[in-house]
């Protein structure tokens, strides 16, 4: 039998011609990121995160272990710095605008359309961020495109291993976050919206569950053991107040509107209103989880702010869909909407790498934008000197706030100095400070945004100022950080009096 290979060989390059622009489009903001990636301190998420590497668990109170697990290879084996923190973040954004590409060519069909979301998506500043710092919603959004492509080959073809990939793929999601959960929801409607009974009923269907339940095996198995503390700080993190209340709604969505690019959101929400009037089954896919996952915070909004990446799946969805709706159709208007759009966002963006890299803008005092990013290794190295000043042998620097915890632990470790947050709430850090503060010099670390009364609040035996010292970034102070001795720590006064 006469196989034409001239002609799959005439494919293959066609395909290949095709995708051309888009692995140049990905390339170049690939080096982009790995060019900006070694210029700036690491964020209070991201030095959080990396710890999950250096105290490796099955699971950790605020999320599951996935984001931990990933940096575990590289921190074990080249160890740590800016570039190695972020490497996995630039990569895995990589993956997911391809993954954009490949969906959009399911809705559009059209190269042309498809590159356009890709470069839109590149262009918002928040998902810039994201393609950054690797947090929890990194693993979430391929992981999504790759659950709704998963679903469409069962629909057509119901094949076993298809079933598997799905199980594998729902456990992945729930190693990565806990509002994974929310995708299953959708996934039923869908199913029983196309009346396909016989595959949400099947023995494939219970096997796909049974191996996404032994994925999460180990979130299950930690909780066991620790009283189910991820689940309660859960709920308490995500309907944080008891009372209805439209303020925290409104900054929510107003952060939403700025950190995803004002005109990318207008975008999206147009992409998403245009998705109802479709009969495409991939935009009835993204309706029922991005409206999903914006219905939910949108409610949790009302009772407190929520953080603008915790909605960036219903974003990654629709900002591409807006690019289609908004490109195919050809009035001239339209097209100049999407151009403008895109244009003005893409700018902003370069704009602001190149700004992070070489910081030439000078800001009013203590007004800084780089206030979290910038000067904590100074920090570290300078607090390690004072307490190597220190004849006694029991000593550690302290602070009351975690998120200084968790970028103190992470830039001190070249010196081995020993670190204790104290702060008032149940978290992660009880959970990796094994020994009592109890007796030890406490080198307490105040800053120009957070300050403590030491004496005040803890038993010391003598609370003295050991140094000021002022972060300066261009002539302009960024923060002023505060050492304060407390010898011979006795723990916290009460309160109530």
């Amino acid at each position: 039998m006469y196989f034409p290979l001239h002609k799959l060989n005439t494919f293959l390059f066609q395909q290949t011609n095709r995708e051309i622009p888009l692995f140049l489009l990905i390339t170049f903001f690939t080096l982009l990121r790995l060019w900006v990636a070694p210029s700036f301190g690491l964020g209070v998420d991201e030095a959080h995160y990396l710890l999950y590497a250096k105290y490796l668990d099955f699971s950790y109170v605020d999320h599951p272990p996935l984001v931990g697990w990933a940096h575990a290879p590289l921190y074990y084996l080249f160890g740590t710095s800016e570039l190695l923190v972020r490497l996995p973040a630039i990569l895995l954004f990589a993956f997911t605008s391809y993954l954009v590409y490949r969906f959009m060519m399911k809705v559009s069909g059209s190269t042309n359309i498809s590159w356009l979301a890709v470069l839109a998506l590149n262009s918002s500043f928040l998902f810039n961020a994201l393609g950054l710092m690797l947090l929890p919603d990194g693993f979430l959004l391929p992981l999504t495109f790759l659950l709704i492509f998963v679903i469409k080959r069962i629909e057509e073809s119901a094949q076993t291993k298809d079933f598997v990939y799905l199980g594998f793929i729902l456990g992945l999601l729930g190693l990565a976050k806990y509002t994974s959960i929310l995708l299953l929801p959708p996934l039923l409607v869908y199913l029983i919206w196309k009346r396909r009974y016989d595959l949400l009923l099947s023995k494939n269907m219970i096997a796909s569950a049974a191996i996404a339940l032994l994925c999460i095996v180990p979130v299950f198995y930690w909780n066991l053991r620790n009283d189910f503390v991820s689940f309660r700080y859960q709920g308490s993190h995500i309907l944080g107040s008891s009372s209805l209340n439209f303020k925290p709604f409104f900054i929510s969505l107003g952060a939403q509107f700025g950190t995803y690019s004002p005109f990318l959101f207008l975008l999206s929400f147009y992409g998403f209103w245009k998705s109802f009037r479709s009969q495409h089954d991939f935009l009835r896919l993204s309706l029922l989880f991005g409206g999903t996952i914006l219905g939910f915070f949108s409610y949790s909004s009302l009772y407190d702010v929520v953080l603008p990446h915790w909605s960036s799946l219903f974003y990654l969805l629709f900002i591409p869909v807006g690019v289609y709706f908004l490109k195919s159709q050809a009035t001239r208007r339209k097209k100049f909407l999407l151009n403008f759009s895109i244009g003005v966002s893409l700018m902003i963006t370069i704009f602001l790498y190149v700004e992070l890299y070489a910081k030439f803008f000078s800001f009013p005092d203590f007004k800084s934008p780089f206030r979290d990013i910038y000067g904590f290794a100074t920090v570290s190295q300078e607090a390690h000197t004072i307490l190597e000043q220190n004849p006694n042998p029991k000593k550690a620097l302290a602070v009351t706030d975690w998120t200084m915890g968790s970028r103190l632990i992470y830039y001190s470790s070249p010196y081995n100095s020993e670190v204790f947050v104290m702060d008032r709430r149940k978290d992660q850090f009880d959970f990796w400070q094994e020994k009592s503060p109890l007796g030890y010099d406490l080198l307490f670390l105040n800053t120009y945004f957070s300050q403590e009364d030491i004496a005040r609040r803890f038993l010391c035996d003598e609370v003295t100022i050991a140094r000021r010292v002022e972060i300066i970034l261009n002539e302009s102070k960024v923060d002023r950080i505060e050492y304060v001795w407390c010898k011979n720590y006795q723990g916290a006064k009460d309160e109530s009096h």
